[in-house]
């Protein structure tokens, strides 16, 4: 029995598709894929973080940039759309784009219950190629509940779970502290189990 194949593209047919598109795709490895709608929580705790990194980084030389703005992992032969990510320096695009970077210095994603595994797995496997990256940070949305993983000198990720409102998010790249009560700002939690 012969196995039907998947289409492959190429990242020039997947950048002039996406573009054109009203919804946002992820590629990874010649595969497209759709990215579905944000939740209420979601996007409510994008823009909180959004908020504290910019006050936080307000004299630093980085940027912060949100949703819509497409990653190159060149690596990985992959793009896609991290919720959050912290650029430092000069912005490095992709060669001939102005609409996707190649730098982010932190990447932040915000858990949801279709995306959780893939975000903590396959995601941050191919995030992990990124030269510039030096931090990975994992918001729950249900529940106060942060991950970071942060990149040593000798390239191994360290984990660092920060679990009650009281806790100080430590970005040690950009030399900033974000206290959970400003992430979960305004927000609805589930009880701690």
């Amino acid at each position: 029995m012969a196995v039907a194949r998947k289409k492959l593209y190429t990242p020039e047919e997947y950048l002039a598709m996406d573009s054109r598109s009203e919804i946002r795709h992820e590629f990874i490895n010649g595969e497209i894929y759709d990215m579905s709608g944000a939740t209420l929580k979601h996007n409510q705790l994008t823009l909180n973080l959004v908020y504290v990194l910019r006050n936080a980084l307000a004299k630093k030389p980085c940027s912060v940039y949100a949703t819509d703005l497409r990653l190159r992992i060149k690596r990985a032969n992959a793009y896609t759309y991290p919720d959050v990510m912290i650029i430092c320096g000069k912005v490095e695009f992709d060669t001939g784009r102005d609409d996707v970077v190649t730098n982010p210095t932190v990447i932040f994603e915000v858990l949801s219950d279709s995306t959780s595994t893939y975000d903590h797995t396959r995601k941050f496997a191919i995030y992990r190629k990124l030269p510039a990256l030096q931090e990975y940070v994992l918001v729950d949305q249900h529940r106060a509940f942060v991950e970071r993983f942060q990149r040593t000198e000798g390239g191994l990720w360290v984990y660092e779970g920060y679990e009650n409102l009281e806790d100080v998010l430590q970005l040690q790249s950009v030399e900033i502290e974000i206290p959970l009560q400003a992430i979960y700002e305004d927000m609805e939690l589930e009880e701690p189990e």
